[in-house]
């Protein structure tokens, strides 16, 4: 993208649709509506209406939320083309990962085609991996092999590899999420966006924050051995890099390990009671830090990578709020599921 008229054209419009993101007292409200009052804001009433099972109701409202993010790619996607382009369809590839990560489980559990299909996220075609003939496929490596012929084909070679040499399924799950951030990164790097450095910076944040649970989720739950958990971190963060994820590698304790992060890390995580905690003071750190690059950057794909990654972290929560209300939980177990913190800004939440 380099006409000023693009810019123009994609910058207005995540103007337009950042007004859609959710604060913190946002988020407060909504958790006190009925389900009827958050079906009427969100065009999510036919779906309550219906005299089906929670299961099915829940499937159907992630359906139509994913829906909304998928149609604002697209229209944020117009004015773009070239190497932005491809930056931008990239992000959107960690849910058919997430579909290539379900389909593998499912060969591997030899779980039914239809049980699979129901349980793979419905996305556009142009980032939609060939579900019919990977169910078809007679077995994970087949299904590997079936897609290094397309536009997954780098990261479908290594996880073969990886699938091969281990044959362990977490081990192929680990190393697809980190070949997802490592593509990130080179996408970042040959792109024609003119403020690297902000996208650099939004990338940074997410892979530190994916570091900071992994790292939290191999040592502490996992136990896996310091040499195993560095080997499945991505060595390039925003602000921790190679050297201090393998001092982090050693360290055991999750108090331990908050106090060996570097700030703004180790005040942000202090004393947090769990990993689930810590995953939600970074979620909003990430937000925090993505609507400031979206709203400061002078260049319209980093604005646009910025929305979608805040978009979607909304979406997740209000979707978790839905979810809870279909299950009938009350106000406090709400509170734990979707912020963690009760009654504060994300900024406060973070400090």
């Amino acid at each position: 993208m380099n006409s000023q008229r693009d810019q123009a054209y994609l910058k207005t419009r995540v103007g337009i649709y950042a007004s859609r993101l959710l604060s913190a007292e946002d988020i407060r409200i909504l958790k006190q509506m009925s389900l009827h009052q958050l079906g009427e804001r969100f065009d999510l009433l036919p779906i309550f209406e219906q005299e089906i099972e929670i299961r099915q109701k829940s499937g159907l409202v992630e359906h139509q939320l994913l829906q909304q993010l998928m149609n604002e790619l697209k229209v944020l996607l117009r004015p773009l083309s070239g190497r932005s382009r491809g930056l931008i369809l990239y992000w959107p590839r960690k849910y058919e990962l997430y579909n290539l990560k379900t389909l593998i489980q499912g060969k591997w559990n030899n779980l039914g085609i239809q049980e699979i299909r129901h349980n793979l996220y419905a996305l556009p075609e142009n980032i939609r991996l060939p579900h019919e003939a990977l169910l078809q496929a007679e077995n994970v490596q087949e299904m590997l092999r079936q897609l290094e012929r397309g536009p997954y084909s780098q990261i479908a070679s290594q996880a073969r590899t990886i699938y091969e040499e281990q044959h362990e399924n977490f081990s192929l799950g680990a190393a697809i999420d980190r070949l997802y951030y490592t593509g990130m990164l080179a996408q970042a790097n040959i792109t024609d966006c003119s403020d690297k450095r902000g996208l650099k910076k939004a990338i940074g944040c997410m892979v530190d924050r994916q570091n900071i649970l992994w790292l939290m989720r191999y040592r502490l739950v996992y136990q896996f051995a310091p040499s195993e958990v560095y080997y499945l971190l991505i060595p390039y963060g925003g602000q921790i890099q190679r050297d201090k994820l393998m001092e982090l590698a050693n360290v055991e304790g999750l108090d331990t390990i908050i106090e060996q992060l570097p700030d703004p890390f180790h005040s942000l995580l202090a004393g947090s009671a769990n990993i689930t905690d810590a995953r939600q003071r970074l979620d909003f750190w990430v937000s925090d830090e993505l609507r400031k690059l979206m709203l400061g950057s002078r260049d319209g794909v980093v604005a646009a990578l910025c929305y979608l990654i805040s978009r979607d972290t909304d979406i997740w929560r209000l979707y978790a709020i839905i979810q809870g209300k279909l299950l009938g939980m009350t106000n406090e177990l709400l509170d734990e599921a979707v912020s963690g913190i009760k009654g504060s800004s994300s900024s406060e939440e973070a400090a």
